[in-house]
């Protein structure tokens, strides 16, 4: 329950504000663009932090990490509560995606250190399944306390389970990492503890890594584009409410739960492999609705194709991540790290592309997302080629 928590508390970060974009906008003397890089600073922070505390989790253990970002998401949060200009609400919000690395990559680590493959990519996915009934309703809930009251209320909901969650870790969560979980090596000087060069230079140079996390980072992709794109061309374009937008978005959690329900029930039973095989079926088919759709002015033809985007991202995700730690055991922490810095690299990159052409169409966070799926299409080839991936058996 506890990496559950730990785990929704990300996703709510991430999303959950978005829908009060154009109020900050207004009472922050700011524009659009300027705006919109409270979700690319908060993916810029994460990815650093993965990178550092990825390595720093296999060195010094799951559980002083956890604590240590709590500690900085919490601080992030009340600066963004108390921002009184979009200068502070940008340092608040980098303090915070420092802090949410560990929301991030930690849970599944953990949990890849207590299971094997195929049973971790399946509780990955149970966890998944029941992480995502709080940012279900994170943009919904978002919109309507920004619409009734105002959306500093927001962060200081954030702070505030933020200080429980670190008084949870502190009491419930054990050290996972095996080689300080059963003693092995007591006296530390004995006990190899890898660096963040060593551990990136290992799992860099092994292209059965490159080609999952390319993999992954693709179909991650997809809803960086469409998280980045969705607000100004529902809200801005097309004259949605922010109360409006954070309903309507549910669809996407939805999806993404119903996807994580199966990925949860079969993933142990049909591998990992196949599980991301049987994934992409409703990925290309949320692609090819997307375009279909776009000419209906209705916000069924954004969220409906999302909501198959997400349900194959939800059966498939779980196994990409286990897959890419299992590829280098010892380095677990590291690799989920590292794929997720990757994940976050191409979504700042999306979020600065967004807000740069937006303005001049919504059929450009179309471009995005097909251009996202292309690159997950090109890490499953490699992937195919190194053997990662079986196409019989």
């Amino acid at each position: 329950m506890l990496l559950i928590a730990v785990s929704a508390i990300g996703p709510m970060a991430l999303n959950g504000v978005l829908p009060a974009t154009s109020v900050v906008m207004v009472e922050l003397s700011t524009d659009y663009e300027t705006a919109q890089l409270v979700l690319t600073v908060f993916l810029m922070a994460t990815l650093v932090s993965q990178l550092v505390m990825g390595p720093l989790a296999d060195q010094h253990g799951r559980r002083p990490i956890m604590l240590l970002n709590l500690s900085v998401f919490v601080l992030g949060s009340v600066v963004c509560a108390l921002a009184s200009s979009i200068e502070w609400l940008l340092i608040g919000r980098f303090i915070q995606g420092v802090g949410v690395a560990a929301c991030v990559f930690l849970p599944r680590t953990i949990v890849r250190d207590i299971y094997s493959q195929d049973k971790a990519a399946s509780m990955i996915g149970y966890m998944t399944t029941a992480m995502m009934v709080a940012p279900l309703f994170g943009p919904a809930v978002g919109g309507w306390i920004t619409d009734t009251y105002s959306w500093r209320y927001m962060y200081g909901g954030l702070a505030t389970l933020g200080c429980l969650l670190v008084v949870a870790a502190f009491k419930f969560q054990y050290e996972t990492l095996e080689r300080l979980r059963v003693g092995a090596a007591t006296d530390q000087s004995d006990a190899h503890k890898p660096t963040f060069l060593e551990s990136s230079a290992v799992l860099l140079k092994d292209p059965r890594f490159l080609s999952c996390a390319l993999m992954q980072t693709g179909a991650v992709g997809v809803y960086y584009a469409f998280l980045s794109g969705a607000p100004y061309v529902a809200i801005e374009s097309r004259g949605m409410t922010a109360s409006s937008y954070g309903a309507w978005f549910s669809m996407v959690a939805i999806g993404y739960l119903s996807g994580n329900l199966i990925a949860g029930r079969l993933s142990e039973r049909f591998g990992t492999q196949k599980m991301i095989l049987l994934g992409l079926i409703p990925y290309a088919l949320g692609i090819v609705l997307f375009w279909t759709l776009r000419p209906i002015n209705h916000p069924i033809s954004l969220f409906l194709p999302m909501l198959i985007l997400a349900l194959s991202n939800g059966m498939s995700l779980p196994s990409m991540i286990s897959l890419a730690m299992s590829i280098r055991p010892s380095f677990a922490a590291s690799a989920s790290g590292l794929a997720g810095s990757a994940q976050t690299a191409f979504g700042v990159v999306l979020t600065l592309i967004s807000g740069f052409v937006l303005p001049f169409g919504d059929h450009w966070m179309l471009v995005l997302i097909t251009g996202s799926a292309g690159l997950t299409c090109i890490g499953l080839w490699f992937s195919i080629k190194q053997g990662v991936i079986r196409l019989k058996g």
